[in-house]
């Protein structure tokens, strides 16, 4: 590499930085992007205090079972130690300055990496180009940018290291096999998904064998097969721990393929098989490797590229499912597909350079399938999309240079479309965190205003109660509001989730509670606008069964229908629990989306499962009897709790979730007020008046109406 390009890749090393630390500057602090994140920052800061190990079982997820971690560690494990050695400098956010930061460092190395791949498949231009591509790339922004401590960054670099170090093994000789090996176990320790991308190994002996016979040259696979060998010798002491079990056992499949693959090769040269000996083998091998592993691949491939996740977790969903096509992605898309029909003919072509070129054009293939199966795989083809545009772009300007009269037209309008999927980035770059501040005040009070649970820093034994919630949310609760909970974005406790929320009376939602020993709940605005198809999809559920949506005048309206009102997720954040034995709202956030129903509804609330006290006293029974409470939110906001009960042989009782000395910031106006209401005559009755204390409510204590402020145990 001579200087101009070395300064020039620099150059793009600066810009890709540049871009991907940009988020730093408006947002003022470190505020962490996604889901997963969370976790990914708990458990580094786990092992950065037990350095090096790190967090296997943790019962602050899946209360109160807990549940084994099945995340390879590396990147936690880097995180944690580049955080020891800047330690000194930083102090104590050393953690958290370095999860921020470690996604767009390893974005610019992988700029690195994907021009020298570039290069050793075509040349420094096409190198160059596909550098620049890359920092500019928005889809590769999205995975490596600012605030995104995630293994995807590091599973993608990887990967790409691995496709540079099987090109330089197939040029270079038996010292990249070794690196390539060691690079093929270090995915392997990051991410589970692993032998997905490693499919480009066989993928690549099988159809290097086809060429072979159709040549009648044979290839030498030993490099493959080191490189194979080092990753086995690599992960086999942990190879049957559950985190690295598929690794390990995809890696032993991956070998045998490739060795099949070789022998059958040279078997069918040396004694003038037929060419459909090679296709023959490896169909008998790959129908042998699915009878014996039939259910896991059947629900692999389910998820990965069937739509086994559609309508519950969004980025799991098909590529155009729920995705306007009309987007500068869908262009770029559309150049990625002609750069690869273009390598696919050039490969087809031959030359000297021919095996490395159908390296990258499998590389490009299962990049390819995987984004369209799971839009959330973008990420893997924005790092090979750089190279095949690069492509694109230097043909197409070779092709129109025997068109002189028309280059001009042509290269502007290529430059376009090229251009064109960029204007992604801004939006993109400056695009806020998925957690909102309401959520960050919330679960500040939560963790401040709440009792305190025990075993957070060592979660090993079950602390005292857990918090019912979405799982979208649940990492979020369990890193900043430190507080055990049911659900996370592992999809634990989702389905219990779903049944508390949906459920249409209250002592079905109090089962599942006690079963999880929940102690408070907390609800989001967009569960109910938003994310309700999804809390639908994981029950089977019909959404138009709980809301109907529709376009008025250019507007979209959504009607709450009856089945969604009688919900408890419904009664908890629009009716602030009226009607309700056992809960009580106890925190709402400072963001209103509103009104709905008549009623203002906070972005965020936190309630509160409490026994309730029980008011009893006598009454006719043609009377309904009503209590009232007037209250006020921690924000000043009035709000009305209302309940009632229906006599019988004489006598009712009536539980209730507030007391009139208030909590948390809750206050209530004045005492309950109790009315005997006649249905027949609509006639009003004599209003009593009852104070309930915070003990009352805590310990389920029995008040009799006729002898206000007095109470006594419950039998």
């Amino acid at each position: 590499m001579n200087r101009r390009d070395a300064a020039l890749l620099v150059i793009a090393v600066m810009l890709s930085l540049a871009i991907r630390l940009a988020p730093a500057l408006y947002r003022g602090d470190i505020i962490f992007d996604g889901y997963d994140e969370y976790y990914h920052l708990r458990r580094s800061l786990y092992t950065f205090h037990h350095f090096p190990h790190t967090l296997w079982f943790d019962t602050y997820i899946n209360y109160p079972h807990g549940l084994e971690i099945t995340w390879p560690p590396a990147f936690d494990i880097a995180v944690a130690a580049l955080a020891h050695i800047v330690a000194p400098v930083i102090g104590d956010r050393s953690v958290e300055t370095v999860a921020a930061v470690i996604s767009p460092l390893l974005g610019g190395i992988l700029v690195v990496v994907v021009y020298a791949i570039a290069r050793e498949v075509f040349d420094e231009r096409y190198a160059m180009i596909s550098a620049f591509l890359l920092a500019v790339c928005p889809y590769s922004v999205i995975r490596t940018s600012f605030g995104s401590p995630d293994h995807h960054s590091l599973e993608i670099l990887l990967f790409s290291a691995i496709v540079l170090l099987l090109l330089y093994t197939l040029r270079r000789g038996y010292i990249w096999s070794i690196w390539a090996g060691i690079a093929v176990a270090a995915l392997a320790y990051t991410w589970a998904g692993a032998p997905i991308y490693l499919l480009i190994i066989p993928s690549f002996a099988v159809l290097r064998a086809i060429l072979s016979l159709r040549g009648g040259s044979a290839f030498d696979y030993r490099p493959l097969l080191v490189s194979l060998g080092v990753a086995s010798a690599l992960v086999f002491p942990f190879g049957f721990s559950s985190w690295m079990y598929i690794s390990f056992i995809a890696i032993i499949i991956i070998t045998a393929i490739v060795l099949v693959t070789a022998i059958t090769e040279q078997l069918a040269l040396r004694k003038d098989l037929p060419r459909v000996v090679l296709p023959a083998s490896m169909i008998a091998l790959v129908l042998i490797i699915i009878f014996i592993n039939y259910s896991r691949l059947q629900s692999a491939t389910v998820y990965l590229i069937g739509g086994g996740m559609t309508g519950k977790i969004a980025e799991a969903e098909p590529l155009f499912v729920n995705t306007d096509p009309f987007t500068p992605l869908t262009l770029w898309l559309l150049l990625y597909v002609l750069g690869a029909v273009i390598l696919l003919y050039e490969t087809k072509a031959g030359g000297v350079k021919r095996d490395a070129r159908l390296l990258l054009l499998i590389w490009a293939a299962l990049a390819l399938v995987l984004t369209i199966g799971q839009k959330r795989f973008i990420y893997v083809s924005s790092t090979v999309g750089p190279i095949l545009m690069a492509l694109l772009l230097l043909r197409a300007i070779a092709w129109m240079r025997s068109y002189h009269s028309h280059m001009f037209i042509a290269g502007a309008a290529l430059a376009l479309m090229v251009i064109i999927p960029i204007t992604d980035l801004p939006d993109i770059v400056s695009s806020e965190p998925a957690i909102t501040q309401d959520w960050v005040e919330s679960l500040e009070w939560l963790k401040n205003s709440t009792p305190q649970t025990s075993h957070f820093e060592e979660p090993f034994q079950v602390p005292e109660y857990g918090v019912m919630c979405w799982w979208d949310y649940g990492n979020w609760i369990v890193y900043l509001g430190k507080r055990p909970v049911v659900a996370n974005n592992f999809q634990t406790g989702v389905v219990e989730g779903s049944r508390f929320f949906l459920s249409e009376n209250e002592e079905a939602a109090v089962r599942i509670l006690n079963e999880r020993r929940a102690r408070y709940v907390i609800t989001d605005l967009t569960m109910i606008y938003g994310k309700l198809q999804a809390i639908c999809s994981w029950l089977g559920e019909d959404p138009s069964s709980y809301q109907m949506i529709y376009t008025k005048d250019g507007m979209v309206t959504v009607h709450n229908l009856e089945r969604l009102n009688r919900t408890v997720l419904s009664g908890l954040h629009l009716d602030d629990c009226s009607y309700m034995e056992h809960f009580r709202l106890i925190h709402e956030s400072r963001s209103f989306a509103g009104v709905y129903g008549g009623k203002q509804a906070a972005m965020i609330k936190i309630f509160e499962y409490v026994p309730g006290a029980v008011i009893r006293g006598s009454a006719k029974d043609d009377r309904i009897v009503v209590a009232v409470l007037n209250l006020s939110s921690n924000l000043g906001r009035p709000f009305q709790y209302v309940t009632y009960a229906i006599p019988r042989n004489g006598s009712y009782e009536i539980r209730v979730p507030y007391s009139t000395e208030g909590a948390y910031g809750i206050k209530a106006s004045g005492p309950y007020q109790i009315v005997e209401i006649t249905p027949a005559t609509d006639g009003w009755g004599d209003v009593a008046f009852v104070n309930i204390t915070e003990e009352d409510v805590l310990e389920g204590r029995i008040l009799e109406l006729g002898t206000p402020g007095t109470s006594v145990p419950e039998p």
